[in-house]
């Protein structure tokens, strides 16, 4: 649902965010819909019968007295039950509601980001539940057998399957990340554990005995050095390595990119976003108007300590005139370091 946001859509939110789910896999929103109606119907007008208790009697009971087992009602084991029907009513009163929507979500403070709630989720769910119940609604295990293989061959032809779907790469590291992303990161921390930077953040942190302390804290964070990495592979840093620091936030990156999804905008004027800017145009060479001072200043200020850049792509000669120094081609990304 990325891009949809409250403030843009208004009332017509809900209905976008469920377009932009379904797409043309409308089959999964019907069979959710018809599921919940049967259910509904059902639930409200059926009743729960009752088993009559079991009569044990001793010798010398009354003649009129039935010996042996009561006759129990056969028991219905198809009887539909409120599952997912409690979803759907707080769904309904909540977040399907678009006049609620409109009226709460901007008073939270959460018009840019709602989207990334996963409210929509009960749909697939209740689709695959209804559908199971469905099927096991025959007796006889042939005809489930049956209805099983016809509703899995329905769903086939009339959902259409993602046509990148068969071109979809799996990670095969045990970390399912892109297969470079640990081998950068390892990479990094190898050579910046021999500068001058964190053996004297190391140093540092063996004085303070508080680990709660606001100064060890932060030489803790200069233990850990700060990087720049190409967007491809950004955030899946992120996910794997938490010791290494990113000089962008997830936001400003992606606003840097050009991709306004999040709804969050920032001032282009202000110094700290032209240095951020600065580095990542001097990086690929993408602004020739770029100083090496202008370039040294922006990396001293940020305190800025590698820059992993694609080996194709990478401004190299600018970058080391500027007082980088490659630090090794790894993965097909030249990672570069600024300083000692």
């Amino acid at each position: 649902m990325g891009g949809v946001t409250v403030r843009e859509y208004g009332l017509s939110f809900v209905w976008v965010c469920l377009k932009n789910y379904i797409g043309k896999s409308w089959p999964i929103l019907a069979i959710f819909l018809a599921g919940i109606l049967v259910s509904v119907l059902v639930s409200l007008l059926g009743r729960k019968k009752e088993n009559p208790l079991e009569i044990v009697t001793v010798d010398g009971a009354d003649r009129d007295m039935k010996y042996g087992d009561p006759e129990y009602e056969e028991e219905d084991q198809d009887a539909p039950t409120w599952t997912f029907l409690w979803v759907i009513v707080i769904s309904a009163l909540t977040v399907f509601n678009p006049f609620i929507v409109r009226a709460l979500i901007p008073r939270l403070g959460m018009t840019t980001v709602y989207y990334r709630f996963f409210w929509v989720l009960p749909v697939t769910f209740g689709a695959a539940y209804y559908l199971v119940r469905a099927v096991m609604a025959f007796r006889k295990r042939t005809y489930r057998i049956i209805a099983g293989l016809l509703a899995a061959a329905l769903l086939a032809v009339i959902i259409p399957v993602n046509p990148g779907l068969t071109n979809l790469k799996l990670p095969t590291n045990v970390y399912k990340v892109d297969g470079a992303v640990p081998v950068l990161c390892e990479a990094i921390h190898r050579d910046f554990e021999t500068t001058q930077t964190y053996q004297k953040a190391q140093k540092r942190a063996e004085k303070y005995t508080n680990r709660n302390s606001q100064k060890w804290l932060k030489t803790q964070a200069r233990r850990n050095p700060l990087c720049v990495f190409p967007y491809e592979i950004e955030f899946a840093v992120r996910q794997y390595d938490p010791t290494i620091r990113l000089l962008f936030n997830r936001n400003l990156r992606l606003y840097y990119e050009g991709n306004r999804t999040t709804g969050i905008t920032y001032d282009e004027t202000k110094i700290r976003y032209q240095r951020r800017a600065l580095i990542l145009d001097a990086m690929y060479g993408r602004n020739e108007s770029i100083t090496k001072e202008q370039f040294v200043d922006a990396m001293k200020k940020t305190k800025t300590r590698y820059l992993v850049v694609e080996e194709h792509l990478a401004n190299g000669g600018f970058l080391t005139d500027a007082g980088c120094t490659q630090v090794g081609v790894t993965a097909g990304y030249t990672i570069f370091r600024y300083g000692n």
